[in-house]
This record gives C-alpha cells, sequence and structure tokens, in this order.
C-alpha cells in the first residue's frame, strides 16, 4: 500500500465534497476506506495530525478513536490551527464526560426540540446507531413517560441488561421507573417501558388512560408493511399487524416519536411503482421522513465467488481454492479456514433452520477445527451435555469453536452462543435471519450461502439487511461480504420495493381487525358491510366495547363467535372449565376434560394451521394432540416433551427443534392469545351473570402466565423474560428458596448470579 498515494485520494474527495462534487455520504466512505487500509501502520506525528483532521472532516471522530484498538497510538504532541479545530468540532459533539455521537446522530439529535411536536420516521444503516441515539433524545428532552418498543424479547431483555448495568445508562435508573412487563405492580411518576408490541398492547388493555405518553420509539418499523417480513416460514404472521396497531395506540396530539429501521426504500411520486399510502400516512400524523440509508458508518466489501480459484478479498485475506473441490460445502470450509488464520470471526447466513444445522454437521465433520480449545465456556458445555444431551449438534458445534442461531434453538442458549461469539470465545456463527432481528454481533465477516429465506427469494431489503452484519461501528472499519455462489449481489443491485401502509391503500386487501383502523375512504363497499355486520353482532349480544378492544390481534368476528360457543355449553361442559381453573390454581397444570372442552371452543376461530391440526388431530379419537403436548410440557417441562419425542426414536435434534416449536411458536404464542381470548370472554360471562367485577372472577390466568413465561411471580417473569436456564426461574417461583439454588451447576450458578444483579437493580 503506497500510504502517501492513499491520503492524497483522500484530500482529492475532500476537496470534491467542499466543491459539490460528491456527498457526504461519500466522503464518509473514502474516509472510513483510508483508515481501514492504514489501521495497522506505524504513525509519524503528521500522520496522526491529519487523522484527527480527516476523521473530523467526516463528521465521525470516532474513526480516530478506533486506531487504538489496532495498537498502541501515541498522544498528539503538538497543535497546529486544524488540529486544534478538529478538536474544537469533535467537542461539539461531546454530549457529556462520557458520550460523544457523530454528526450525523447529533442531526437527528438537535431535531428534538422542546414545546413542539417531534415525530420522526428514520431510515439508516445498521451502523448508524439508532438505539444509541433514543437514550440521548430521552436523556436531552427529560420526557416523563416513555415507551421503547422492539420485535423481540431478546432485545427487549438486553436493553433491560445495558440500562441496569452499564454506568453510562445510570441517569435511567435514577430517574425512572422501568418495566418490561405488561402488568407492572406500580406505576411511577417517571417511567420507562420496555415492550414487544404484543406486550405494549397487553399492557394498554390492562392500564388505557392511566399512562400519558411523552415519547415513543419503536426499532423494525418496516414491520408496519407485511411484504417487508423478513422470515415468513408460517402462512400465519401477525407481527407487522401488532406493529401498526401499536402505532395507532400512540397517535394522539402530543406524543413524540421516532420510529426507526434500516434500509427502508421509499418511492417517489411519478415513479411508475409509486405507491402513496406510505406519504400519506406520514402526512397523516405530522411525521417527517430522515433518510441516511446511504450513510455507512461502516464500509462493506464485496466478494462474489464464482468459478475462479483464487480471489483477493482485500490484502488481509486471500481465497484460494486451487485445492479445494467445486462444492459450496468445500469452500465454505476453504474461506472458515482462511478468515482462522487471521484470526477473524464470521457469520454464515444460511435460509433455513436445517441447512444451518446441516452446514454445522459439515464442518464438524471436516476435523479442520476440532482443536478448538473450549475450555473458557467448559461450564456452558457440561451444562449443556447434562440439561439437553451431548449428542445435540448446537453442544457438539460449540466444540468446535461454532455457534448455532435460529428460532429453534432455546432462548437462553441462543443469548450465551452470541455472548461468546462476540467476546471471541467462539469463531464462527451459522445463523438464519434471526441474526437481522434482536441480535447485536461484532462480526468482521459475513458469508452468504443461499439468497433466499426459507423458500423465497431475497429482495433488496433482506439483503442489504443481512450484509449489514458484516463490520460493526466501534469494532471495525470495514465489514467483509462473501457471496458463496449465489446472486445476491444481483439482488443488492436490484430496484427495492418501496415500503407501504395498507391502512392508507384503498387496493390493499385488508382483513377484520384492519379496517377497524383504517379511514373510511381508504376502505370498499365490502370492508364497510362487514363493520356493519360485526357492530350488528356486537349490539345484538350487548357486549361492550372494552371487551372487544381487548386481544387485538385476534378479530372481533372470532372472538364474539368464542363468546357465542361458551353461551352454548352444556352445564356438564361448563363445569369441565369450572374444574380446569380449580385445578390450575392448585397445581399449575391442565385437567383433560376442561382443556379439551376450552379448546374445541377456539377451534374455529384458530387461523395458524399448525395449532389447527394440533387441536383437530385426536389420539385415540378422544382428546387433541394439543392436550395431551400441552399436558405434559407444563408437568416436565421443555426436556420432559424432548424426552417424550426421543421414546418415540426421534433425533436428539429433530426432538429439540420441534419441542422449541411446540413452545415457542405455538403454546408461548398461538395458545396464549386464542386461550386469552377465551378466559376474558368467560370471566365477562361469569362477572354478568353475578353482577361483580371481571377482575374478581377465577379464570385461567396462571394457565396464561405459565405459557408465556414459565412463571407466575414478578421475579420468575422477568427471569424468564432474561432469557436463563428453568432451574433459575424455578428459584424465584419457590419464593428464593435456597435449597433450589443449591442445585445449580456452575453454569446456572454463573447466569444466576448476574440476572439476581440485574432484577434487583431493576425492581430497586
Amino acid at each position: 500500500m503506497d500510504k502517501i498515494k492513499e491520503a492524497s485520494d483522500v484530500i482529492i474527495d475532500i476537496n470534491r465534497f467542499r466543491e459539490g462534487e460528491i456527498k457526504d455520504y461519500d466522503l464518509i466512505r473514502s474516509i472510513c476506506r483510508y483508515f481501514d487500509l492504514i489501521k495497522d501502520q506505524n504513525f509519524t506525528q503528521a500522520d496522526l495530525k491529519f487523522m484527527k483532521y480527516i476523521s473530523n472532516i467526516s463528521g465521525i471522530p470516532h474513526y480516530y478513536d478506533l486506531l487504538n484498538k489496532f495498537g498502541d497510538i501515541q498522544k498528539i504532541k503538538s497543535f497546529d490551527l486544524s488540529t486544534l479545530s478538529s478538536i474544537i468540532y469533535e467537542s461539539t459533539l461531546n454530549l457529556d464526560k462520557v458520550t460523544k455521537v457523530h454528526k450525523y446522530q447529533k442531526e437527528v439529535l438537535k431535531k428534538f426540540e422542546k414545546d413542539k411536536l417531534n415525530r420522526f420516521f428514520l431510515s439508516a444503516s445498521t451502523s448508524f446507531g439508532k438505539t444509541h441515539l433514543v437514550f440521548e433524545i430521552i436523556k436531552k428532552m427529560q420526557y416523563k413517560n416513555v415507551v421503547l418498543i422492539f420485535p423481540t424479547v431478546a432485545l427487549l431483555s438486553e436493553n433491560l441488561e445495558k440500562i441496569s448495568s452499564k454506568p453510562v445508562y445510570s441517569f435511567f435508573l435514577k430517574n425512572y421507573s422501568i418495566h418490561t412487563l405488561s402488568d407492572p405492580p406500580e406505576i411511577g411518576s417517571s417511567n420507562l417501558f420496555i415492550y414487544t408490541p404484543e406486550r405494549f398492547l397487553s399492557f394498554v388493555e390492562k392500564y388505557r388512560n392511566k399512562v400519558d405518553w411523552d415519547f415513543v420509539f419503536v426499532d423494525e418499523i418496516y414491520k408496519i408493511d407485511n411484504g417487508y417480513e423478513l422470515d415468513k416460514e408460517f402462512v400465519e404472521n401477525e407481527r407487522d399487524l401488532a406493529f401498526r396497531l401499536s402505532i395507532f395506540e400512540f397517535m394522539t396530539p402530543t406524543v413524540d416519536m421516532l420510529l426507526a429501521g434500516p434500509y427502508i426504500d421509499f418511492s417517489t411520486k411519478g415513479a411508475s411503482n409509486y405507491n402513496p399510502s406510505f406519504d400519506l400516512f406520514l402526512t397523516e400524523y405530522s411525521i417527517k421522513l430522515l433518510d441516511y440509508n446511504k450513510y455507512e458508518i461502516v464500509n462493506k466489501r464485496f466478494t462474489d465467488i464464482k468459478s475462479a480459484k483464487i480471489y483477493n478479498a482485500d490484502d488481509e485475506l486471500i481465497l484460494d481454492f486451487s485445492s479445494t473441490g467445486t462444492g459450496k460445502k468445500e469452500k465454505l470450509i476453504s474461506i472458515l479456514i482462511s478468515i482462522r488464520q487471521i484470526k477473524q470471526n464470521c457469520i454464515i447466513y444460511c435460509h433455513s433452520k436445517s441447512h444451518a444445522e446441516s452446514y454445522a454437521k459439515e464442518i464438524i465433520d471436516s476435523n479442520h477445527f476440532s482443536e478448538h480449545n473450549w475450555s473458557e465456556y467448559a461450564e456452558f458445555i457440561n451444562h449443556l451435555s447434562q440439561k439437553f444431551n451431548n449428542n445435540w449438534v448446537v453442544v457438539r458445534a460449540l466444540k468446535h469453536g461454532i455457534g448455532i442461531h435460529h428460532g429453534l434453538v432455546p432462548k437462553y442458549v441462543q443469548k450465551e452462543i452470541i455472548s461468546l461469539f462476540n467476546h471471541g470465545k467462539i469463531n464462527f456463527l451459522l445463523s438464519t435471519t434471526t441474526i437481522t432481528e434482536g441480535v447485536n454481533t461484532s462480526a468482521k465477516n459475513l458469508i452468504v450461502t443461499l439468497n433466499k429465506k426459507g423458500r423465497k427469494d431475497l429482495r433488496k431489503f433482506d439483503a442489504k439487511n443481512i450484509a449489514g452484519r458484516a463490520g460493526r461501528f466501534l469494532f471495525h472499519y470495514s465489514g467483509r461480504v462473501i457471496i458463496l455462489q449465489n446472486n445476491f449481489m444481483s439482488t443488492l443491485s436490484s430496484e427495492g420495493e418501496a415500503i407501504k401502509h395498507k391502512n392508507f391503500d384503498h387496493n390493499s386487501e385488508k382483513d377484520e381487525i384492519d379496517i377497524f383502523y383504517t379511514k373510511s375512504e381508504f376502505l370498499s363497499e365490502k370492508d364497510r358491510k362487514k363493520i356493519q355486520d360485526i357492530n350488528e353482532l356486537q349490539r345484538s349480544h350487548e357486549i361492550p366495547d372494552f371487551i372487544l378492544e381487548s386481544y387485538k390481534v385476534v378479530s372481533k368476528r372470532d372472538k364474539i363467535r368464542i363468546y357465542e360457543k361458551i353461551l352454548n355449553l352444556t352445564n356438564t361442559k361448563y363445569a369441565t372449565i369450572k374444574g380446569l381453573i380449580s385445578k390450575i390454581n392448585i397445581n399449575s397444570n391442565i385437567d383433560y376434560e376442561g382443556f379439551q372442552t376450552v379448546i374445541d371452543v377456539i377451534e374455529e376461530s384458530v387461523s395458524n394451521q399448525t395449532l389447527k391440526f394440533l387441536i383437530s388431530n385426536k389420539v385415540d379419537g378422544k382428546k387433541s394432540t394439543l392436550t395431551h403436548l400441552t399436558y405434559f410440557y407444563l408437568r416436565d417441562g421443555f426436556m420432559g416433551s424432548v424426552k417424550y419425542k426421543l421414546d418415540q426414536n426421534y433425533s436428539i435434534d429433530k426432538a429439540i427443534s420441534e419441542t422449541a416449536n411446540l413452545v415457542y411458536n405455538i403454546l408461548k404464542s398461538q395458545v396464549v392469545k386464542y386461550l386469552g381470548v377465551f378466559n376474558l370472554m368467560y370471566k365477562y360471562i361469569e362477572s354478568s351473570k353475578a353482577k361483580k367485577d371481571l377482575d374478581s372472577v377465577p379464570g385461567l390466568d396462571p394457565l396464561l402466565s405459565i405459557l408465556e413465561y414459565n412463571a407466575r411471580t414478578e421475579k420468575g417473569k422477568l427471569a424468564s423474560d432474561y432469557g436463563v436456564p428453568a432451574s433459575i426461574v424455578k428459584y424465584y417461583e419457590n419464593n428464593e428458596n435456597p435449597n433450589v439454588s443449591k442445585s445449580f451447576d456452575k453454569y446456572e450458578s454463573k447466569i444466576f448470579e448476574r440476572v439476581e444483579n440485574i432484577i434487583n437493580r431493576s425492581d430497586s
């Protein structure tokens, strides 16, 4: 590398920027590239002054600070005018003694002004630092009641841990009551709620008009458009609906908001594919668009592997396939060997859960990584071996320095694997699209094995979001994306699909939930007729609005249908429900007859096909498969369900995956939702008969809590959210019985110490 030439190129780009020939995001790319090229050089005082100067010209002084990660950098010993001006400019980006933002974060921060309505829709690169920015907005504006909505419980718990354990966030512990549960024991004068969309909607149903919101942040906001969903392996995907309904709750005249997401494409008036629905949404609610998509704070370098034998990814990484087979798996292993030789880590994007595990087995069987030293996380390996199985592919992979991350790996195991990867304990992470949602990683390299998500081709948005995981701000100047024999690059360069909002689109087909949140002008005559029919049905049964406004992600017609079916139950069947409620309150498990009655009532309203099958499929023609699975899960826990499948000659990998699918995708999501509606309607009927308050009627509430959290106590729920082994949740559920904690293995003891600290801090 010619350092003088590279510096000259940067100076030329600075002058071009000043002349208006290139944009500021082009200049960022040029300066970031320069830092990446020279990061491990020996620097003179002149070099340091120059780099200090250009990092501030880019608006990202962090580039200069990051040099210390790659070697011991001397202090600048003397100051000329340009160095002094750089330091003065940098001081304007310091928000306090420890917090510094970059220029473009500061631009967004300045837009929030007191005594005015502040509403913005921010689309930016994955390296922009959106979540960090949000906390600074809250501090600046001194909001009283704040809600942060994240797409997953994993991100919810990550932010709770951040606030509870890092001194830089002590402001929030001192000034706010922190809430993550939908039924907080006490609401303070200043509150910070950290929720998923579903949990926020649940909170609103219980505490409507009890909190005057000041500010809301919604992450991954592209989910308001179901066309942007990354992983739609199931026909039914309600996340987009929950996001839209959550936002509607905030559209009062005084609530400030920041809606944010990565790489969202916007349509332009006059374009052939222009759809005005998103613009209408922004205009209707006075939301201003902030488009920072082109501001790649961390550069990306792409290497497209085709049929050549040698590829120079850059000066640091050369990929040589001269002695490698032509198959994709052989090339993948060769790439991983090369990456390990330069002591770097890598995410391998896989299009499905089965392919992630299949690639893991191929890498393990290659024996190239069998010498990996896993002694630093032996406690975790031993824990998994004992609690699950030593032959589970996740355990085998970890012994080779490989993590597997997808939706059917138990949550606390996923969390620990990400931590091991980010701390350099494991080298490779095989992941599906879960890596793009709710996970922060520090990967330098990313390999794309196939240009698909499940059975569908990736779109431009998907591809950019996946590529965005290569390189992390404050860790790297550049991320490396390696495309392994597929057309990922074509997708990246394709025309993006603009975001839409179905509630502002007359041509968009709307379900029976959306029609009640859509203005008449965007409804068809058929939609208007549906509203009339449902309203008339509600009036005929004299069901109050607050009942039908609960469980918003279930349609009003389905709720009324469940109400009608409960009314029409025979006395004998009705009595089985009371028996179920009694048993739940005594021993936290179900009564077969009563549970079967309940799921027979909800069956017609269920739209999820997997759940529908589990209800309709009867064992010996009597009780539903769901009844048996629920009973044994509640009695024996996750591993009890796994052992049940092992007894049916399932492999350990399949037994764990199918159990995880049942627990995370069916019981905790779909079953809780429909049982919740049943519970509400049953309690309303009982309260009407007895003329007493609905909340005083015994119902299925303990069962709903156990299914959703594996817990009934507040601390048990918090521990479950945080992501811990079942034994730790059991400790809190047993009134913190020391006899339970004595049975913890070494890994559980370590996690217990960590979660105990967070739970106690969040309670204080």
